[in-house]
């Protein structure tokens, strides 16, 4: 008699996402990229295999992820010891989570908020959902090695100077390239006008252990923030810490209660214990040998740039960029730049040079690769990288001068510049306008029905309800005939109201 097929290749067959991850995982690819834990291998076994049969239910033994009282809120409050804060909260549906209720729990429904144009989607959406009266920050800083331009504490001012009503104020700190905004003195420039600091710091969890990194949002005197534990730690996706600074909770500036209510209204009634226990370990991991694993990665990155090919330009080793930049940057977050007289390939070319090797970074713009490197990144992989970068470079030959590619330009100008808004996002979102999808050419002048980003980074063009103007058009155009992923768009048209 005949041996049947093993059922589980049969079965995988029927499963084309699981058999997707399985041939993507089967391949032994390294790592550049979110999550922190570089596909698991960073966690013990023990760990591992515990993530399995520990994703269980509120039980008398688990105690509840929400409404903590036992072993979970211990684990919270030790957190909050490790980080800083008066007080922590687990987030297992990531920053986007977190920001949700920390905004919510400080604006308010209708309350207002001031904040830069360049922020996460998710800030888009909250505001949206909570009729939240948006005044905007100017951004006008930049780094070298960043796309997105930063607040500083003189535009704050000016903000809270022209909004004397507006007492919430919302920073990210770091961006997607690491750049950081001057937290300390916006934070005292925030204190002095009576009003409350939030920070969006979901790519800086990491801030906390490391000697040669950019100050925390706690630390810098933040009154609170969220962290996506998944972006830098061995955290699983989407683990994010939620802060409130003791500072806060003795001036009642933030409440603890109003914390506790806002919670369960976005966090699901069902919170995971995995992603829960992952923050609690990548805790308990940090305060052992966080330091250690970060200055050992600061060593493996300037050994890589030793390695790199000239004709790459590569962030420092330091937090400071460069002299001539104020702002400091996460030296952690690895972005490589192509020289200026190199005009091909693109870093969107070697993006997918790089993946043709089995090597998988977070992302790339025209001219910048961003990389995120575990903190227990090995010091092969840096050198396979520096390696397959070189080959690659050298591959394509007869470089060409790059000539006036005002990509960069236009991309910061359309980011901090403010389009005619017709609707508040909300009315778009949850009102019963009527929408009708146009291509490019009848677009313009038309009103958005949807929030439009590049992702990543996720910071919005055009938000819901305003209006498309010719230049963001045609740039959106460009970046998709660049093969770039643009939430809210796609190659059928823009939708506009009808």
């Amino acid at each position: 008699m005949q041996q049947p097929d093993d059922p589980s290749k049969t079965l995988i067959k029927t499963m084309p996402l699981v058999g997707s991850l399985k041939q993507i995982v089967g391949q032994q690819r390294t790592s550049w990229h979110t999550p922190g834990h570089t596909g698991g291998k960073d966690f013990p076994d023990w760990l591992r295999n515990l993530f399995i049969s520990a994703d269980l239910t509120e039980l008398p033994v688990t105690d509840d992820i929400n409404r903590p009282v036992g072993a979970a809120l211990e684990a919270m409050k030790m957190a909050a010891g490790a980080f800083g804060s008066g007080l922590t909260r687990f987030i297992t549906g990531g920053s986007t989570t977190g920001l949700h209720i920390l905004l919510a729990m400080a604006v308010g429904y209708g309350g207002r908020l001031l904040l830069p144009r360049c922020v996460h989607q998710s800030v888009v959406h909250i505001a949206a959902l909570m009729a939240m009266d948006l005044r905007w920050i100017e951004a006008d800083a930049y780094s070298r090695f960043g796309l997105l331009p930063q607040v500083t504490p003189q535009s704050v001012a000016a903000a809270l100077e022209a909004n004397p009503d507006g007492q919430v104020v919302l920073v990210t700190s770091p961006d997607y390239y690491g750049t950081c905004a001057d937290l300390p003195t916006i934070a005292e420039v925030v204190h002095q006008y009576g009003g409350v600091l939030l920070v969006d710091e979901a790519h800086g969890a990491h801030f906390a252990f490391g000697h040669d990194l950019p100050p925390s949002a706690m630390c810098a005197g933040a009154d609170a923030c969220v962290q996506s534990g998944h972006k830098t730690l061995p955290v699983l996706t989407p683990g994010a810490y939620l802060h409130i600074s003791a500072s806060a909770l003795t001036t009642g500036r933030l409440s603890a209660d109003r914390l506790e209510q806002m919670l369960p209204v976005f966090q699901t009634s069902s919170p995971s214990f995995p992603v829960a226990a992952s923050l609690d370990y990548a805790r308990a991991w940090l305060e052992r040998t966080g330091e250690f694993a970060i200055a050992r990665q600061l060593d493996h990155l300037m050994d890589f740039r030793s390695r790199l090919s000239e004709k790459f330009i590569c962030s420092p080793r330091s937090m400071k960029p460069d002299p001539e930049s104020s702002l400091l940057r996460d030296p952690l977050r690895v972005v490589i730049c192509l020289d200026d007289n190199i005009h091909r390939p693109t870093a969107a070319d070697l993006l997918m040079g790089l993946s043709a090797k089995g090597v998988d970074i977070e992302f790339a713009d025209r001219r910048r690769m961003v990389l995120i490197p575990s903190l227990l990144q090995k010091a092969q992989s840096w050198r396979q990288l520096a390696d397959t970068l070189n080959r690659l470079l050298s591959k394509d030959g007869g470089f060409r001068p790059a000539g006036n590619d005002l990509m960069d330009d236009m991309w910061r100008a359309l980011i901090t510049a403010v389009p005619e808004a017709a609707l508040h996002p909300g009315k778009v979102l949850f009102g019963d306008c009527q929408q009708v999808r146009v291509d490019p050419s009848a677009a313009v002048g038309r009103i958005s029905t949807r929030l439009i980003a590049p992702y990543p980074p996720g910071v919005p063009l055009i938000w819901p309800g305003e209006e498309l103007d010719k230049s963001r058009v045609d740039f959106l155009v460009r970046l998709m005939e660049n093969n770039a992923s643009i939430n809210g768009l796609d190659q059928q048209g823009f939708w506009v109201l009808a």
